[in-house]
Protein backbone atom coordinates (compact mmCIF):
# COMPACT_ATOMS: atom_id res chain seq x y z
CA UNK A 1 0.00 0.00 0.00
CA UNK A 2 2.83 2.39 0.86
CA UNK A 3 4.48 1.65 -2.50
CA UNK A 4 1.22 2.35 -4.29
CA UNK A 5 0.79 5.60 -2.36
CA UNK A 6 4.30 6.66 -3.29
CA UNK A 7 3.60 5.96 -6.96
CA UNK A 8 0.39 7.99 -6.84
CA UNK A 9 2.19 10.90 -5.19
CA UNK A 10 5.01 10.63 -7.70
CA UNK A 11 2.60 10.63 -10.62
CA UNK A 12 0.76 13.61 -9.20
CA UNK A 13 4.00 15.56 -8.80
CA UNK A 14 5.04 14.72 -12.35
CA UNK A 15 1.68 15.94 -13.59
CA UNK A 16 2.05 19.23 -11.75
CA UNK A 17 5.59 19.61 -13.03
CA UNK A 18 4.42 19.01 -16.60
CA UNK A 19 1.81 21.76 -16.30
CA UNK A 20 4.10 24.27 -14.61
CA UNK A 21 6.89 23.44 -17.06
CA UNK A 22 4.62 24.07 -20.01
CA UNK A 23 4.63 27.54 -21.56
CA UNK A 24 1.51 29.66 -21.24
CA UNK A 25 1.16 29.49 -25.02
CA UNK A 26 1.23 25.69 -25.17
CA UNK A 27 -1.15 25.38 -22.22
CA UNK A 28 -3.65 27.76 -23.81
CA UNK A 29 -3.63 25.86 -27.10
CA UNK A 30 -4.08 22.51 -25.40
CA UNK A 31 -6.93 23.79 -23.21
CA UNK A 32 -8.65 25.17 -26.31
CA UNK A 33 -8.40 21.80 -28.06
CA UNK A 34 -9.79 20.04 -24.98
CA UNK A 35 -12.65 22.56 -24.95
CA UNK A 36 -13.45 21.68 -28.58
CA UNK A 37 -13.44 17.98 -27.74
CA UNK A 38 -15.64 18.32 -24.68
CA UNK A 39 -18.09 20.71 -26.33
CA UNK A 40 -17.91 20.10 -30.09
CA UNK A 41 -19.47 22.91 -32.10
CA UNK A 42 -21.70 23.05 -35.14
CA UNK A 43 -23.97 20.65 -36.93
CA UNK A 44 -23.19 17.57 -38.98
CA UNK A 45 -21.27 19.58 -41.61
CA UNK A 46 -18.86 21.05 -39.04
CA UNK A 47 -18.76 18.99 -35.87
CA UNK A 48 -16.97 15.79 -37.03
CA UNK A 49 -14.20 17.78 -38.72
CA UNK A 50 -13.76 19.98 -35.65
CA UNK A 51 -13.54 16.93 -33.41
CA UNK A 52 -11.06 15.25 -35.74
CA UNK A 53 -8.75 18.28 -35.87
CA UNK A 54 -8.90 18.80 -32.10
CA UNK A 55 -8.12 15.14 -31.47
CA UNK A 56 -5.22 15.17 -33.95
CA UNK A 57 -3.83 18.31 -32.35
CA UNK A 58 -3.70 16.60 -28.97
CA UNK A 59 -2.53 13.18 -30.16
CA UNK A 60 0.12 13.99 -32.77
CA UNK A 61 3.31 15.35 -31.18
CA UNK A 62 3.79 19.02 -31.99
CA UNK A 63 0.77 19.27 -34.28
CA UNK A 64 -1.06 21.56 -31.86
CA UNK A 65 1.44 24.27 -32.86
CA UNK A 66 0.87 23.84 -36.61
CA UNK A 67 -0.70 26.94 -38.25
CA UNK A 68 -2.58 24.73 -40.73
CA UNK A 69 -4.40 22.97 -37.88
CA UNK A 70 -5.62 26.28 -36.45
CA UNK A 71 -6.46 27.61 -39.89
CA UNK A 72 -8.74 24.61 -40.31
CA UNK A 73 -10.35 25.26 -36.91
CA UNK A 74 -10.76 28.94 -37.79
CA UNK A 75 -12.57 28.04 -41.00
CA UNK A 76 -14.78 25.50 -39.23
CA UNK A 77 -15.73 27.76 -36.31
CA UNK A 78 -16.41 30.59 -38.76
CA UNK A 79 -18.48 28.27 -40.94
CA UNK A 80 -20.48 27.27 -37.88
CA UNK A 81 -21.41 30.92 -37.28
CA UNK A 82 -22.43 31.40 -40.91
CA UNK A 83 -24.48 28.19 -41.15
CA UNK A 84 -26.29 28.78 -37.82
CA UNK A 85 -26.90 32.50 -38.39
CA UNK A 86 -28.40 34.28 -36.50
CA UNK A 87 -26.62 32.61 -33.59
CA UNK A 88 -27.54 33.41 -29.99
CA UNK A 89 -24.49 31.75 -28.42
CA UNK A 90 -22.17 34.74 -28.17
CA UNK A 91 -19.20 32.57 -27.23
CA UNK A 92 -19.43 31.01 -30.71
CA UNK A 93 -18.22 34.30 -32.16
CA UNK A 94 -15.49 34.54 -29.52
CA UNK A 95 -14.31 31.01 -30.33
CA UNK A 96 -13.94 31.97 -33.99
CA UNK A 97 -12.00 35.15 -33.09
CA UNK A 98 -9.77 33.15 -30.75
CA UNK A 99 -8.94 30.47 -33.33
CA UNK A 100 -8.14 33.25 -35.79
CA UNK A 101 -5.87 34.92 -33.23
CA UNK A 102 -4.01 31.62 -32.67
CA UNK A 103 -3.62 31.13 -36.43
CA UNK A 104 -2.18 34.61 -36.91
CA UNK A 105 0.11 34.31 -33.88
CA UNK A 106 1.55 31.04 -35.19
CA UNK A 107 1.97 32.45 -38.70
CA UNK A 108 3.49 35.86 -37.96
CA UNK A 109 6.24 34.97 -35.49
CA UNK A 110 6.75 36.01 -31.85
CA UNK A 111 3.75 33.77 -31.26
CA UNK A 112 3.65 33.79 -27.47
CA UNK A 113 3.74 37.59 -27.13
CA UNK A 114 1.16 38.11 -29.88
CA UNK A 115 -1.27 35.59 -28.43
CA UNK A 116 -0.77 36.94 -24.90
CA UNK A 117 -1.62 40.48 -26.01
CA UNK A 118 -4.63 39.34 -28.03
CA UNK A 119 -5.92 37.18 -25.18
CA UNK A 120 -5.69 40.04 -22.68
CA UNK A 121 -7.39 42.56 -24.97
CA UNK A 122 -10.10 40.15 -26.13
CA UNK A 123 -11.03 39.20 -22.57
CA UNK A 124 -11.07 42.84 -21.52
CA UNK A 125 -13.25 43.87 -24.46
CA UNK A 126 -15.67 40.96 -24.00
CA UNK A 127 -16.31 41.97 -20.41
CA UNK A 128 -16.37 45.69 -21.21
CA UNK A 129 -19.07 45.20 -23.86
CA UNK A 130 -20.96 42.92 -21.49
CA UNK A 131 -21.02 45.64 -18.83
CA UNK A 132 -22.04 48.22 -21.45
CA UNK A 133 -24.98 46.05 -22.49
CA UNK A 134 -26.12 45.56 -18.90
CA UNK A 135 -25.70 49.12 -17.66
CA UNK A 136 -26.71 51.16 -20.71
CA UNK A 137 -28.46 49.12 -23.38
CA UNK A 138 -30.70 46.88 -21.25
CA UNK A 139 -32.81 48.71 -18.66
CA UNK A 140 -34.39 45.44 -17.55
CA UNK A 141 -31.07 44.15 -16.22
CA UNK A 142 -30.30 46.54 -13.37
CA UNK A 143 -33.83 46.36 -11.93
CA UNK A 144 -33.50 42.59 -11.49
CA UNK A 145 -35.97 41.60 -14.22
CA UNK A 146 -33.36 39.75 -16.27
CA UNK A 147 -32.36 37.39 -13.47
CA UNK A 148 -35.93 36.98 -12.24
CA UNK A 149 -37.10 35.83 -15.68
CA UNK A 150 -33.99 33.72 -16.31
CA UNK A 151 -34.11 31.90 -12.98
CA UNK A 152 -37.80 31.08 -13.36
CA UNK A 153 -38.05 30.34 -17.09
CA UNK A 154 -34.94 28.22 -17.65
CA UNK A 155 -35.20 24.81 -15.98
CA UNK A 156 -31.40 24.52 -15.92
CA UNK A 157 -31.52 26.95 -13.00
CA UNK A 158 -34.37 25.26 -11.15
CA UNK A 159 -32.23 23.63 -8.47
CA UNK A 160 -30.25 26.78 -7.76
CA UNK A 161 -33.39 28.94 -7.75
CA UNK A 162 -35.23 26.67 -5.34
CA UNK A 163 -32.32 26.35 -2.91
CA UNK A 164 -31.00 29.91 -2.99
CA UNK A 165 -34.42 31.53 -3.48
CA UNK A 166 -36.16 29.50 -0.78
CA UNK A 167 -38.85 28.07 -3.05
CA UNK A 168 -40.74 24.82 -2.73
CA UNK A 169 -41.29 22.69 -5.82
CA UNK A 170 -44.88 23.92 -6.02
CA UNK A 171 -43.89 27.55 -5.53
CA UNK A 172 -41.25 27.34 -8.21
CA UNK A 173 -43.63 25.68 -10.66
CA UNK A 174 -46.32 28.33 -10.11
CA UNK A 175 -43.89 31.19 -10.72
CA UNK A 176 -42.29 29.40 -13.66
CA UNK A 177 -45.64 28.82 -15.34
CA UNK A 178 -46.57 32.44 -14.76
CA UNK A 179 -43.33 33.72 -16.34
CA UNK A 180 -43.31 31.32 -19.27
CA UNK A 181 -46.99 31.97 -19.94
CA UNK A 182 -46.42 35.68 -20.33
CA UNK A 183 -48.20 36.48 -17.07
CA UNK A 184 -51.49 37.72 -18.55
CA UNK A 185 -53.41 34.46 -18.63
CA UNK A 186 -52.39 33.32 -15.17
CA UNK A 187 -52.99 36.75 -13.69
CA UNK A 188 -56.56 36.56 -14.96
CA UNK A 189 -57.09 33.03 -13.64
CA UNK A 190 -55.60 33.14 -10.19
CA UNK A 191 -53.88 36.45 -9.70
CA UNK A 192 -50.20 37.25 -9.79
CA UNK A 193 -48.12 34.81 -7.72
CA UNK A 194 -46.28 36.44 -4.85
CA UNK A 195 -42.52 36.85 -5.27
CA UNK A 196 -40.84 35.63 -2.07
CA UNK A 197 -38.57 38.28 -0.49
CA UNK A 198 -35.65 35.86 -0.53
CA UNK A 199 -35.97 35.32 -4.28
CA UNK A 200 -36.23 39.07 -4.90
CA UNK A 201 -33.11 39.63 -2.79
CA UNK A 202 -31.31 36.87 -4.73
CA UNK A 203 -32.03 38.50 -8.10
CA UNK A 204 -30.66 41.85 -6.88
CA UNK A 205 -27.59 40.17 -5.37
CA UNK A 206 -26.86 38.37 -8.65
CA UNK A 207 -27.39 41.60 -10.59
CA UNK A 208 -24.93 43.68 -8.58
CA UNK A 209 -22.39 40.88 -8.24
CA UNK A 210 -22.40 40.30 -12.02
CA UNK A 211 -21.85 43.98 -12.76
CA UNK A 212 -19.11 44.27 -10.13
CA UNK A 213 -17.09 41.20 -11.15
CA UNK A 214 -17.44 41.80 -14.91
CA UNK A 215 -16.47 45.48 -14.59
CA UNK A 216 -13.46 44.52 -12.49
CA UNK A 217 -12.30 41.94 -15.05
CA UNK A 218 -12.71 44.47 -17.87
CA UNK A 219 -10.75 47.19 -16.05
CA UNK A 220 -7.85 44.99 -14.98
CA UNK A 221 -7.46 43.28 -18.34
CA UNK A 222 -7.55 46.53 -20.30
CA UNK A 223 -5.33 48.61 -18.04
CA UNK A 224 -1.60 48.95 -18.91
CA UNK A 225 0.53 46.00 -17.88
CA UNK A 226 1.75 46.11 -14.33
CA UNK A 227 2.86 43.24 -12.13
CA UNK A 228 0.18 43.81 -9.47
CA UNK A 229 -2.52 44.27 -12.09
CA UNK A 230 -1.49 41.09 -13.90
CA UNK A 231 -1.83 39.06 -10.73
CA UNK A 232 -5.16 40.60 -9.84
CA UNK A 233 -6.72 40.18 -13.27
CA UNK A 234 -6.01 36.44 -13.33
CA UNK A 235 -7.60 35.90 -9.94
CA UNK A 236 -10.65 37.98 -10.94
CA UNK A 237 -11.17 35.96 -14.13
CA UNK A 238 -10.81 32.66 -12.28
CA UNK A 239 -13.26 33.80 -9.58
CA UNK A 240 -15.73 34.84 -12.28
CA UNK A 241 -15.53 31.45 -14.03
CA UNK A 242 -15.70 29.41 -10.81
CA UNK A 243 -18.73 31.29 -9.48
CA UNK A 244 -20.60 31.83 -12.74
CA UNK A 245 -20.38 28.42 -14.39
CA UNK A 246 -21.38 26.59 -11.23
CA UNK A 247 -24.81 28.16 -11.78
CA UNK A 248 -24.96 28.90 -15.50
CA UNK A 249 -24.55 25.67 -17.44
CA UNK A 250 -22.46 27.15 -20.26
CA UNK A 251 -19.27 25.25 -19.61
CA UNK A 252 -17.87 25.74 -23.12
CA UNK A 253 -17.78 29.49 -22.56
CA UNK A 254 -16.02 29.04 -19.22
CA UNK A 255 -13.39 26.72 -20.70
CA UNK A 256 -12.74 29.17 -23.54
CA UNK A 257 -12.25 32.11 -21.15
CA UNK A 258 -9.88 30.04 -19.01
CA UNK A 259 -7.85 28.97 -22.06
CA UNK A 260 -7.56 32.61 -23.12
CA UNK A 261 -6.62 33.62 -19.59
CA UNK A 262 -3.90 30.99 -19.46
CA UNK A 263 -2.42 32.40 -22.70
CA UNK A 264 -1.42 35.64 -20.98
CA UNK A 265 -0.12 34.02 -17.75
CA UNK A 266 3.53 34.11 -18.78
CA UNK A 267 6.81 33.08 -17.20
CA UNK A 268 7.04 32.95 -13.43
CA UNK A 269 3.28 32.46 -13.10
CA UNK A 270 3.29 28.74 -12.29
CA UNK A 271 0.70 29.00 -9.52
CA UNK A 272 -1.69 30.99 -11.71
CA UNK A 273 -1.41 28.46 -14.54
CA UNK A 274 -2.23 25.68 -12.08
CA UNK A 275 -5.27 27.65 -10.92
CA UNK A 276 -6.45 28.01 -14.53
CA UNK A 277 -6.17 24.25 -15.00
CA UNK A 278 -7.90 23.56 -11.67
CA UNK A 279 -10.78 25.88 -12.61
CA UNK A 280 -11.01 24.18 -16.02
CA UNK A 281 -11.33 20.78 -14.34
CA UNK A 282 -13.81 22.11 -11.77
CA UNK A 283 -16.17 23.27 -14.53
CA UNK A 284 -16.14 19.69 -15.89
CA UNK A 285 -17.57 18.54 -12.55
CA UNK A 286 -20.09 21.37 -12.58
CA UNK A 287 -21.63 19.81 -15.68
CA UNK A 288 -22.48 16.64 -13.75
CA UNK A 289 -23.13 17.96 -10.26
CA UNK A 290 -25.27 21.05 -10.85
CA UNK A 291 -27.94 22.03 -8.34
CA UNK A 292 -30.66 20.74 -10.65
CA UNK A 293 -29.03 17.33 -11.04
CA UNK A 294 -28.38 16.94 -7.33
CA UNK A 295 -31.99 17.76 -6.51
Amino acid sequence: MSDFSARVKGGFRRGLAAITGMSAFDLALRLTLVDLLLRPVGGWMVRPFTLALAALGLLAPGLFRAPVLWLGLTILTGLRVVLDWPLQDNHAYLLFYWCLAVTLALSLGDSERLLSVNARLMIGLVFAFSVLWKLVLSPDFMNGTFFMVTLLSDHRFEGFTRVAGGLSAEGYEALSEFIRGGGAYYAGEGGVPEIPPRLAALTHLLTYWTIAIEAAVAVFFLMPLRLAASRTRDYLLIIFCVTTYGVANVDGFGWLLLAMGAAQAGEGRDRVRLLYVAAFLLIIFYGYYTFSRLL
